[in-house]
């Protein structure tokens, strides 16, 4: 058993710093501490998290809601109502809080992300189909980030809404498929979207969301480890999504039958391994290998797009 962990934590540490240097380019501006303190962290965070559950696990933001709900506001230390500027140029207090208003900006910014990229200017259009005025979009940064944490925690949620509901005989690969089709409509902007999650002040929430992700997966899919199986699990899924998302984004056969055909086969290879140092090692050096793979179509992938546009980043 002892062998097993050791073998295991190398492993680990190998695959969880690649999951983050091989999903993007700009990785590189990463530094390798800042990298390694986020995973550890989230790793640690998840697995305490894990070992909480008693009743069936929330989504992501039914635990967001739940929070607010329970927060009253302090009369003190409240700030009044935001107010905005619609289309015709008048004021109007809104009595809606600020992060609902925001986040109904963001949810409208979605149709406009095929358009216009995870851009300003998709959500200045999202801002003005609600009514608002495209000034709106100053309540957010510049590069997306917003935008894009806000679609993975929405897609995250939907996911795990669906294994709340369904059960099937290939579970795990039903649900990595289900999650990945998600992206479809914004596939062209994707390799975008992965590069400003990997920027250093975003790592600690796309980190975040991947792991518990990955953990309702598991979860709902009657994981009841609690040995150094729930770390290899986890971690080996987190690869399978990652790899495999790396593949659809060079794609193009119909449907991406191939990115599913890649996904069946590395769901039958890894689910079916064993518990053994050897075993677990033999697992995780085929992810490495397949995720140095998935870099080279990656590198050709964003080396498509311009030098100004990786720059704005």
């Amino acid at each position: 058993m002892a062998a097993a962990a050791l073998a295991l934590s190398g492993v680990l540490g190998r695959v969880g710093w690649r999951l983050l240097q091989l999903r993007c380019l700009p990785v590189s501006r990463c530094q390798s501490a800042v990298v390694s303190r986020a995973f550890h962290a989230s790793t640690m965070q998840l697995k305490s998290s894990d070992e909480q559950k008693q009743q069936r696990p929330q989504s992501f933001s039914q635990q967001q809601s739940e929070t607010h709900e329970a927060e009253e506001p302090n009369p003190e230390s409240s700030r009044s109502p935001p107010r905005y500027t619609d289309q015709g140029g008048e004021e109007e207090e809104d009595h809606e809080s600020e992060e609902q208003l925001q986040h109904r900006i963001l949810t409208a910014a979605l149709d406009f992300v095929p358009d216009h990229g995870w851009t300003a200017e998709a959500i200045a259009e999202g801002a003005q189909s609600l009514g608002l005025s495209s000034a709106a979009a100053s309540m957010f940064g510049n590069n997306g980030s917003e935008l894009i944490l806000h679609f993975v925690t929405q897609c995250n949620a939907r996911l795990t809404h669906g294994l709340e509901e369904e059960k099937t005989d290939h579970f795990l690969r039903d649900a990595v498929e289900t999650r990945l089709r998600m992206l479809i409509l914004y596939i062209e902007h994707w390799p975008r979207a992965l590069s400003i999650l990997m920027l250093p002040h975003n790592i600690p929430s796309s980190l975040s969301l991947i792991t518990s992700m990955v953990d309702d997966m598991w979860h709902y899919a009657g994981d009841q480890s609690t040995d150094f199986n729930w770390y290899t699990r986890r971690a080996v899924l987190a690869g399978i999504y990652n790899t495999t998302e790396l593949v659809m984004m060079q794609d193009s056969s119909p449907d991406f039958e191939d990115t599913w055909r890649f996904l069946e086969n590395w769901i039958n290879d890894a689910m079916n391994m064993g518990h053994t140092a050897k075993q677990v090692k033999s697992t995780g050096e085929a992810l490495v290998q397949g995720l140095m793979g998935a870099a080279v179509m990656l590198k050709n992938l964003t080396g498509q797009t311009s030098a100004g546009e990786r720059d704005s980043v």
